[in-house]
C-alpha cells in the first residue's frame, strides 16, 4: 500500500493516511479529511501542519477556513533528498563516535603459515615509529622452524621502521649486537610470546605447534604496554 511506503520513508501512519487521502479528495476543508480517514478532528490540524512544514501540503485561507491541498508527489523525493543530506551531515561524527568505541574480538591461528600472515598483516598500514612491544618467547620453545620464522618477522618490521622493543629473560644474555630492535635483559620472570601494538595483543606459542591469539582490546592492550615500559624501564641493555 502507497501508506506503507510513505511511512517507510519517515511519516507516520496518520501523515501518510491524510497525505493519501488529499492526494484524492483534491484542495478540501478539515471536516472532509477527518470523514476520509477517520482521524479525530481534535488531531487532524496537528498532522496537516506537520504535512506542510514536511512540504508535503499546502493550504489557502478562504472566509477563514483553511482549505488544505497535497503537494505533488515529486515533493515526496525532495522530502527524501532532504533527509539524505541531513544525514550525510552528521555522518563525519556518527562516524567519530564509530571510531572512539572500544572495540574488543578475539581470534585465534593455527600453524606457522597463518601465524605469520596475523603478523604481516598486524603491521601491514603501520607508520614509522610505531611503538612495537615483545616479551621474548623462551629459548627452548624456539626450533630452526621458528628462528626462520623470526628473522623473517623481524625484516618485515625493519622495513616499516617500527620502534620495537624486546624483553628477555636475563638468563638468555647475549652480547650480540641486534640492529634491527632494541633489546633489553631482566631477571622478572616474564610473560611469554606476546606482542603489543595498537589495541592488538598477540599471544604467541611455539610448544609442539604453533598457535597465537589476537585479542583486540584497547584497555587490556594499554595496561600491558604499561607493564611492559615499567620493566624496560629497569631492564638491562
Amino acid at each position: 500500500m502507497i501508506e506503507d511506503i510513505l511511512q517507510e520513508i519517515g511519516l507516520n501512519r496518520s501523515e501518510s493516511v491524510c497525505y493519501t487521502a488529499l492526494a484524492e479528495l483534491g484542495q478540501s476543508k478539515a471536516g472532509a479529511i477527518v470523514k476520509k480517514t477517520g482521524i479525530p478532528s481534535s488531531k487532524i490540524y496537528e498532522v496537516m501542519d506537520k504535512l506542510a512544514k514536511r512540504g508535503l501540503v499546502t493550504y489557502v485561507i478562504r472566509n477563514n477556513v483553511k482549505h488544505y491541498q497535497a503537494s505533488s508527489p515529486k515533493a515526496l523525493v525532495a522530502y527524501i533528498e532532504e533527509k539524505k543530506k541531513q544525514v550525510e551531515q552528521a555522518l563525519p561524527e556518527l562516524m567519530l563516535k564509530q571510531k572512539t568505541q572500544a572495540k574488543q574480538s578475539v581470534e585465534l591461528y593455527e600453524g606457522q603459515k597463518a601465524i605469520f600472515t596475523l603478523f604481516t598483516s598486524l603491521i601491514s598500514d603501520a607508520k614509522p615509529k610505531e611503538s612495537y612491544l615483545v616479551f621474548s618467547i623462551n629459548e627452548e620453545n624456539k626450533t630452526e622452524q621458528a628462528n626462520l620464522f623470526f628473522r623473517n618477522l623481524a625484516a618485515r618490521r625493519k622495513e616499516k621502521r617500527l620502534d620495537v622493543r624486546l624483553l628477555k629473560n636475563i638468563k638468555y644474555y647475549s652480547k650480540e649486537k641486534h640492529t634491527k630492535l632494541k633489546l633489553r635483559y631482566t631477571s622478572f620472570n616474564l610473560p611469554q610470546g606476546i606482542t603489543i601494538f595498537r589495541d592488538y595483543v598477540v599471544l604467541l606459542s611455539w610448544v609442539e605447534s604453533p598457535a597465537a591469539v589476537k585479542l583486540e582490546s584497547r584497555a587490556f592492550a594499554g595496561q600491558l604496554r604499561e607493564f611492559f615500559m615499567d620493566l624496560w624501564k629497569r631492564a638491562k641493555q
